[in-house]
């Protein structure tokens, strides 16, 4: 009998199907784990792949290992191992209908990064009497003018009774 190819994922999945759909473990409502198959060479039945270390399967090694037999007399694990299908899949067309560009370049076709920007780094105030860093705009020689009162010190006591 001629086998069927499949990746390890769906090779995992079929026999993680196969076993949960077994009456006893529908019973027993038991959650099995099932290992991702591994290659190996083709024993004296055909089977390129394995399966060991079960997960959850004490008291079902006998109707696991059943199902193991029959899943590995129908289904080849495909040489890759990877998740690619069976077919070789053709490479893409660009959709925009350009050449792939190397990866050095930039595709807005700028050779290296531009420096990060700051938006600010040329702003001045624009009042030149308003420089003295007091960043709400008041003049140096409006603060200590007598319109304003003083601020009044917190005292240290939050209870006020300094």
């Amino acid at each position: 009998m001629l086998r069927k190819t499949l990746n390890a994922s769906r090779l995992q999945e079929e026999v993680k199907r196969r076993i949960h759909r077994l009456q006893e473990v529908v019973d027993d409502g038991v959650k099995i784990g099932v290992p991702r198959p591994q290659l190996q060479t083709p024993d004296r039945t055909g089977c390129n792949w394995t399966m060991r270390n079960f997960g959850n399967a004490a008291g079902f090694e006998a109707s696991i290992a059943g199902v193991l037999a029959l899943v590995q007399a129908e289904y080849n694990l495909s040489a890759s191992g990877g998740e690619e299908s069976e077919a070789p899949r053709a490479p893409v067309d660009d959709p925009f209908g350009g050449t792939h560009a190397p990866a050095s370049v930039d595709p807005f076709g700028e050779p290296t990064p531009a420096p990060a920007a700051n938006p600010f780094a040329e702003a001045k105030p624009s009042d030149p009497s308003k420089a003295g860093g007091d960043p709400f705009g008041t003049a140096s020689s409006e603060k200590g003018s007598a319109s304003e009162p003083a601020p009044r010190k917190r005292s240290a006591n939050p209870f006020g009774d300094d």
